[in-house]
This record gives C-alpha cells, structure tokens and sequence, in this order.
C-alpha cells in the first residue's frame, strides 16, 4: 500500500534522509567559496518562470491556503490588474546573500500570457495562534483525555493536527525559522484559519494525541509573528507562444558574459564551474583576482560581504547569462 510522507519520514530517519540526499552539496563538503553552473534550455518556458496553475505555488505556511482562496486572489489580480496577498510568494524569490530577490514570474490565461511584478512589499505583525504536539515515551496517565484516529474535529481542525504530526518527522526542517518554544514546530493559524471555530485552542478537548503506537502531547501557544504581505501587478506580454518566449527569454537573462571581455582567468572560473566534474569551482577564502572577476561579471561581487561577517552559509541563487554559445544558471555558495 502507499507509504504516507509522515510515514516515509518515520520510516526513513537520518540514514534514510541522508541517503536521498547524498547527490546533494552540503556546506562540509565545499570550500569557502563554490561557484556551481548548469546550462539551461529556454527554448521553451516552465515553473519556476512560467506558471500555467499557479495556484499549486505553496504559501509560505505550514498548512497552505485552499485552492479556493488562491483561485479568488488570482480573479482579482485578473480583474483589476492588481491584488495585495499575505503569505502567498506568487513572484518567486531567490536567495541573494542574506536576503532575496524578485525572480522573473509569468502566468498564462485563456491563451495569453503575462508577466506578475511586485509593486509593494512591507511585514506586518500580527497575533495568531500555534499548535503543536510533542511525542513523549510515556503512556499518558490514567484519566488523561487522549484523542486517536478517527479525530472528531472539523476539517479545518484536522488539517492544521495532521499538519503537526507531520511537523514531528520532519523534524526542525527551518520551515518556521527557529523554533520559539520547546524547539517544536508548530502549526500557525494563519488569516486563511478560523481560530475562533476552532476546538484546538486556546485548549484542545484532549491533553494527547496517540497515533501509530505512539503518544505526542498537545501544546498551544499565542505569540506575535511577522506576516508578509506582498502587492502584485500584472501587465499582458503576448498572445503569441513565440513572442512570449522571446520576452520572457530576455526578462531572465540578465547579461551576457561573452562580450563582457573576461580574461582568460576568470573564463577559466565559469568553464571549472559549468564542467561535467566536478561541476563547481571552489577556492578557499580570500577570493583570488580571477574569481573576484567573475563574481562582478556575475553582479555578486557588488552584494558580497567579507567572508567573516556571515555567521553561517549563504547563497546567491539563479544568476542567468549568456556564456559561449549557450545559457547557463550559476549559484554561488559561500561557506565560512
């Protein structure tokens, strides 16, 4: 029978997660600087540029918004040409050291394709509530409320409780940043939730929850959260596919390295970056002329910090250029 992911997760622990992951770059692996290069085809366009259902974009939640109330903020911004959202990146962003940045963004409707740029942005606090459970190895004592499938709550309830056993497994994934209480990873309810219809808080009708053969303990807690709140606005590129290539071609290449006039040193950094093995080019700290020169051909240099002032890794995601005789995406990873 199919393996549920809570399952999978349970089932998997470390090994298995390092396991599938072992193809990945993790920051022991690299040296203080590692620039990473693949070529990229944009003969044609797909996520994360185009998106012919956006409505499958995550919110930055962990219960997503229901299709329904991203389907009624997508007929607005249809309608009126603009829309103001909490929680929903419509417009990607990638990571640019220590912050991010807007990444070209189109959506597609009866035909017609257009581009979705961001015209405010600012961060709200507000209250909400969180829940979450906390497994113990004790059998919770006699007398104790204990709740087990099939919960009775709403649906409402039953997303936002699944969401928290899931949490379990996945451990700290930095999903919510930092943990805030008892390192746990809670369920927020978000403006998409009713809290007050809710039977999970302020207290929940059960101090338990056992589930698997295994108990977890309920925990609530209201606290203030930073909200984003992002306002879009959308313009028509084109009725034709090839036009619209075209356009969204150029939105995403953002120079061309062949005739930036690199020297021979630095087309040696993007040619090491962008070869079959390793498929990087790493230096330790400082960076050499030759590097730094590629890093400005590339626009990083100008963000990037001395290397002493980062606490812990960051990157600078999905630069794309032109290079020789075709297009590639570099991502620099800086590991101090």
């Amino acid at each position: 029978m199919p393996c549920s992911r809570r399952r999978a997760l349970q089932l998997l622990g470390t090994a298995g997660a390092t396991a599938a992951t072992a193809g990945c770059l993790s920051p022991g692996s690299l040296d203080s600087y590692a620039l990473i290069g693949d070529e990229l085809d944009l003969s044609s366009i797909g996520p994360p540029y185009l998106w012919p259902d956006p409505t499958v974009i995550d919110a930055t939640t962990r219960v997503d918004f229901t299709t329904e109330a991203k389907t009624a903020s997508l007929s607005a911004l249809f309608e009126t040409g603009t829309v103001t959202v909490r929680q929903w990146p419509l417009v990607g962003r990638d990571e640019w050291g220590t912050e991010t940045r807007p990444r070209p963004t189109f959506l597609r409707r009866d035909e017609t394709f257009y581009e979705v740029r961001i015209t405010d942005e600012r961060v709200l606090e507000r209250e909400r509530w969180h829940f979450a459970v906390d497994r113990v190895d004790e059998t919770p004592p006699d007398g104790a409320a204990v709740a087990e499938p099939p919960f009775d709550l709403s649906d409402q309830d039953e997303r936002v409780l699944d969401a928290a056993l899931d949490a379990v497994y996945a451990g700290n994934d930095g999903f919510l940043g930092d943990p805030e209480f008892d390192e746990l990873q809670t369920v927020e309810f978000h403006h998409g939730f009713d809290a007050d219809a809710s039977a999970l808080v302020p207290s929940p009708p059960f101090e338990f929850v056992e589930y698997e053969d295994e108990y977890f303990r309920a925990v609530t807690e209201r606290r203030t959260v930073e909200v984003p709140e992002w306002t879009y606005a959308i313009g028509e590129v084109s009725d034709s596919r090839a036009d619209f290539i075209a356009y969204a071609r150029d939105a995403i290449v953002e120079r061309n390295l062949t005739d930036a006039g690199l020297s021979q040193a630095a087309q040696g950094v993007f040619d090491g970056a962008i070869a079959e093995e390793p498929r990087r080019y790493e230096e330790g700290a400082p960076p050499s002329d030759e590097l730094s020169e590629a890093l400005g051909a590339l626009g990083i240099a100008e963000d990037l910090e001395p290397i002493d002032s980062y606490e812990e890794r960051v990157d600078f995601r999905n630069v794309v250029v032109e290079y020789r005789d075709g297009v590639y995406r570099f991502d620099l990873i800086v590991t101090p």
